[in-house]
């Protein structure tokens, strides 16, 4: 793999997974919950996948409407977000195709989201093109991960991500990096 793409966060020789499915690891998401509490009990995840964000969201006490473009075989296959004429929940948790991250964002403001955490690459922000919606919906927190997680379980991960948090706040966004949390133990 070149420097480039390794400063990028990507790994030309893999490509792109089909559909451009990356489960989250539990500890992401772990790591957002324990950072940030949202207000509503009920969570949207509408890029479920396999559901292993939403079964993360279920485990710290939320009810979780689950969607997903493609049925993987957890939630509501077959539902489009981007297509979506009402929101399902007044807050959503994803980890969205980082192509679409753009207009993941602008639909959720359009249904009326009150709440909404994504992740993002740590770099998303420096792009010029994205300071409008900065200036328009300027994020609550910005909370990179000082890990990279493994998406694929390939070992070696190359991307550095963070989770990017809009929700009611005054002031300036608060920016806080979060260590991983400690693995949990499986119950049997």
């Amino acid at each position: 793999m070149g420097l480039g793409s390794a400063m990028a966060g990507g790994n030309p020789r893999d490509g792109r997974q089909d559909q451009e499915w990356y489960p989250t690891p539990a500890d992401v998401t772990r790591a957002l919950l324990t950072a940030w509490r949202p207000s509503s009990s009920a969570i949207w995840e509408p890029a479920c996948g396999d559901g292993a964000m939403a079964r993360e969201i279920v485990s710290a006490g939320y009810d979780v409407v689950a969607t997903d473009l493609v049925d993987r075989g957890y939630g509501l296959g077959g539902r489009d977000f981007l297509a979506e004429p009402a929101k399902l929940a007044d807050c959503l948790i994803t980890n969205p195709p980082f192509d679409l991250a753009v207009a993941f964002a602008e639909k959720a403001f359009a249904l009326g989201v009150v709440e909404m955490a994504l992740t993002l690459k740590s770099t998303w922000w420096h792009a010029a093109k994205r300071q409008d919606l900065w200036r328009r919906h300027r994020p609550a927190m910005i909370l990179p991960l000082t890990w990279r997680p493994d998406f694929l379980g390939k070992g070696g991960p190359t991307m550095e991500i963070m989770w990017c948090v809009w929700a009611p706040h005054d002031g300036e966004t608060i920016y806080r990096p979060l260590n991983r949390p400690a693995p949990q133990l499986a119950l049997i």
